[in-house]
Order: C-alpha cells, then structure tokens, then sequence
C-alpha cells in the first residue's frame, strides 16, 4: 500500500460561516478580501493572467474591482507599461484585463468563502496570518495538477504537480490542486472524484504546501531558507536536528509495524477480508455470521495487545475503514511520506538528496496530522513534530506576534452547530 494518501481525513472540514471557529472565520474573510486566492474551478476563474516578455502576472476580480484594492492593482499595472505608452497605455492594460475577466466567468463569493475556509483549516493560524501579511498569492484548482494555474513556459517545469511551494524575486505563491468540485453536490460528477475526495485532497495537498510555506526562515533580510535546511552552509544541506528527526522517527515507525504485526495485524486482515467476501456474495447465511464471530474475537485479541504496547488504535477516519485495513494504511502512510518517491526528489549529490527528503518530512507533518489526527502522528513522528512546532511554527508565531487560539468554539455556537447537523440534511459533498 506504499504511495501518499489523499482521499481520507481525520475531521470534517468546516465550510459554512455557523460551523467555523470565529478566529479561523475571520482569517477567511481577510483571505478572500485580501484579493490573493486565486480559484480555477471547473468551467470558471476568478483571476485573468497577464504576460509580457519580462513577467507573467495574475489578477483577480477583487483585485481590479474592489475599491480598497484597485489603487494598489493599477500601480502594478503601470509597471508593466513602459514609461512612452504613459496613462493611456496604463488604461488599454486595464481595460484588456477588465475584458478577460468577464470571459472568465467568475467564482462567486459563497464559493470563495468555502475555499478560504477549508484552507485557513489546513495550517496552523499564524501560518495563515503571515500567508495574507506576505501578500502572497493562493492559487487553488479543481483538476488534478496546477497546469491550468500557471503559464505555458511553466507547465513543462511544474504542471504536473499537484501542489507547489513557490518562492522568487517576485515573492512567494502556494498552488494546490483538488482532483475535483471539493463541494460537489448532485449527479453529474465532472469528475469521479467531485465531492468529499476532492476535499480531501485539497486539505492534505495544502497542509503539506502550507508546510512548506511556513519552513521558510524569514529575516528582516528577506527569506533565507528553510527551518530544515543547516543555515550555516552555503550548499543544500539538512539541518542537523531535522536530519536525525527524520532517521529516527522512520526506526519508530518500523517499530510500530513490527509491534501491529506481533499484536495479530495480519490474522485480523485476513478476518476482515473473509467477512467482506461473505458480507459482499452472501449476507446473513452461516458462513457470514461464523466469519463475523471470528473476526471479532480477532479483533478483540489485537486490540488488548496493540493497547499494551500503547499504540494508536483510536482513529477518526473518513470514511470509514476496519479497523485492521486501518492500521496497515496508517502505518505504510507514516512510512512513505518519511521518504516519498517521485523523480522530483532525486539528486546526484546524496547529501542534497537528504536534504530535499527532509525538507518534505518536516513540511508533512501537518498533512498527516489531517489524515490521521495529531495523537497518531506524535506518537509516529514524535521528532519532527517537536521540531515543526518547536522551531517552524514558533518562528510564525514570533513573526505574527500574536498567539490566536483557533479552534475555540463558544458553548452556544456549540448547540447551533449539533442541532443544525443533527436535523438538517446532509450535504452532498459529506462521506
């Protein structure tokens, strides 16, 4: 089962203004009023992009239509006109962008709001602060790559990516892609993945890019590296403390498996299998109820075990898994995003090679705080995330200068949100 998981999470994600924690509510208004996320839905987009010889740049409807941000956006474009065509080509400019803007389409602003509140959840809320503070741009896309959000130069490069971290003189930009209509609701699936496992994916692909943004080490210089990377030497290197996190925490999970698999995990994944197969050809007879006899007994036996040894056996996981398919999943997940795969992570220097597969560790860690809940992954990665919390997130902290507590939620918005999921239908989008 080795590859990255994308289709599964820990929480429900909060898209509605009753059921979002105040503190991360506000943070999505300032995101989408900020003018710096930048939406490629299915058939429509709220940016038009602007290329010349020297630069490739992107606008979004707020940005050239809200009268906060218009000024700003016009001297932007008056850089891009050379000093002969005066205001007149300044306003030729405007008028071209104003155009593609309506053959855009648009996304409307319930939609923005979904997109800004699923990703102000996908990153601890200082990271969020620094990311609008930074005026870096956020470009999210419902295909299965971020081709469709840069320039044709790029797409050789980059296209392919489902998600980019992306840091130049220009400044700084995060792209992620859904795999799909994260809030899909109804029939006529664009993709087959419309709906919870797009959401999905777009927070597990922003948790990991939002990682990376924020291992950035910030100077009153400017950016200098990373958080992850040794600042005291002049090629690509690990930082130390990061570099040994990542060995030992990959000794603990191969641990952890040795312990499942002693605990009777391969006796309950044959338990399972066998009450799946009878569950799927023949329901209710003999064979069905034997087999889910048997599996219970093996369950019960490999949970007393697993809980003696004080492994992680209580998970959320959506949707639902067994409980032996689960730990496998888990356990492999843990495994490969410690050293993932992908031609993109390759060096001929195997020193940069480490330190390429440590930089991706670290900016993980949130990632799989998402898919697996933090429990898990503190007892898994329990040195990388000491250091992502320890170092990456105190250091956003240090920059915002301003601890907010994100995921308080009032006693009375509390029973709003009980008695309106409890009575309301269900979403369409919901596992």
């Amino acid at each position: 089962m080795a590859g990255n998981l994308y289709h599964h999470l820990s929480f429900m994600p909060a898209t509605e203004a009753w059921e979002m924690p105040p503190v991360l509510e506000e943070l999505a208004l300032a995101l989408v009023a900020s003018g710096k996320l930048r939406i490629s839905a299915d058939h429509t987009r709220n940016f038009v992009r602007y290329g010349t010889s020297n630069s490739d740049l992107t606008f979004t409807a707020r940005e050239l239509t809200d009268k906060a941000l218009a000024p700003a956006t016009r001297a932007r474009v008056a850089r891009l006109v050379a000093p002969a065509q005066g205001e007149q080509g300044v306003a030729d400019v405007w008028a071209h962008l104003r155009a593609d803007l309506k053959k855009a389409g648009g996304v409307d602003e319930h939609k923005e709001m979904q997109v800004a509140r699923v990703l102000v959840q996908a990153a601890h809320a200082a990271v969020i602060q620094l990311l609008i503070a930074s005026g870096t741009e956020i470009f999210v896309s419902y295909a299965h790559n971020v081709a469709d959000l840069m320039a044709v130069h790029e797409w050789q490069g980059n296209g392919l990516n489902s998600g980019l971290q992306a840091t130049d003189s220009a400044g700084t930009a995060v792209y992620i892609s859904c795999g799909g209509d994260p809030f899909f609701e109804g029939d006529q699936k664009t993709y087959t993945t419309d709906g919870f496992p797009a959401l999905a994916r777009m927070v597990v692909i922003a948790g990991q890019e939002l990682g990376h943004f924020a291992d950035l080490r910030r100077t009153p210089r400017g950016i200098t590296g990373r958080h992850s990377t040794d600042p005291n030497h002049s090629q690509l290197r690990a930082n130390p403390v990061a570099a040994e996190a990542r060995l030992s925490d990959g000794r603990q999970v191969a641990a952890m498996s040795v312990a499942y698999q002693a605990a009777g995990l391969k006796r309950l994944l044959v338990a399972e299998k066998r009450v799946a197969f009878y569950h799927a050809r023949l329901r209710y007879s003999p064979q069905w109820v034997l087999s889910q006899i048997w599996r219970f007994g093996v369950w019960v036996w490999f949970v007393k075990q697993v809980t003696k040894k004080k492994l992680p056996i209580k998970f959320k996981l959506l949707p639902t898994m067994r409980c032996g398919h689960l730990i496998e999943a888990f356990v492999a997940d843990m495994a490969f995003n410690l050293a993932p795969e992908a031609d993109v992570y390759r060096h001929p220097d195997p020193l940069v090679e480490e330190a390429i597969a440590v930089i991706e560790a670290v900016a993980r860690v949130p990632q799989q705080e998402h898919k697996w809940g933090a429990a898990a992954v503190t007892i898994a990665w329990p040195r990388l995330h000491g250091f992502y919390y320890q170092s990456v997130i105190a250091a956003c902290k240090a920059q915002t200068k301003d601890n907010l507590t994100s995921d308080i939620i009032p006693l009375n918005q509390k029973i709003v949100i009980y008695l309106r999921r409890r009575f309301l239908a269900k979403r369409g989008y919901y596992p």
